[in-house]
């Protein structure tokens, strides 16, 4: 341990390195999957501030597909009930199409559909989701297709 350096510190370091490597590896993911079906991706970067953590650089993943464009935004690593939260929402509305939490050792997806009547004005919310190629692409193709 260096000089002054306290062991909080250190833990704030070792869980920042780690909500970093799991960014990394679901933006790597998403951007594989998403141009393997048509999509056109570009990787973008955004600071973050969080209370333990200090200010730090995370990716975000712009997804087109003809006029449809897509973000997957990471939030905090802290968050209530998991160990990180990712947001997926259509662009340039912020219309939030799913959420991804960290939880446990694996990210879960929250799904918020539109039902069939547009006039009853409410969102459905799905059951949370195992997180896979599957559930991501059938959301990405899902808004392709009714946006």
């Amino acid at each position: 341990m260096e000089t002054g350096e306290t062991r909080t510190e250190l833990d704030s370091d070792s869980v920042k390195k780690e909500w970093l490597r799991r960014m990394e590896s679901l933006v790597e993911d998403v951007k594989r999957w998403a141009i393997a079906t048509g999509w056109r991706t570009r990787r973008i970067e955004k600071t973050i501030t969080e209370r333990g953590l200090g200010t730090y650089k995370v990716p975000v993943l712009l997804m087109e597909k003809d006029t449809i464009e897509i973000v997957l935004n990471p939030v905090a690593r802290f968050v209530p009930g998991a160990q990180g939260a990712v947001d997926l929402y259509l662009a340039p509305a912020y219309d939030d199409i799913a959420s991804l939490y960290y939880e446990g050792d694996c990210w879960v997806v929250h799904h918020a559909i539109r039902p069939d009547s547009v006039d009853s004005g409410c969102i459905g919310v799905t059951t949370p989701q195992v997180y896979s190629e599957q559930t991501i692409l059938s959301i990405l193709n899902g808004m392709a297709v009714n946006a």
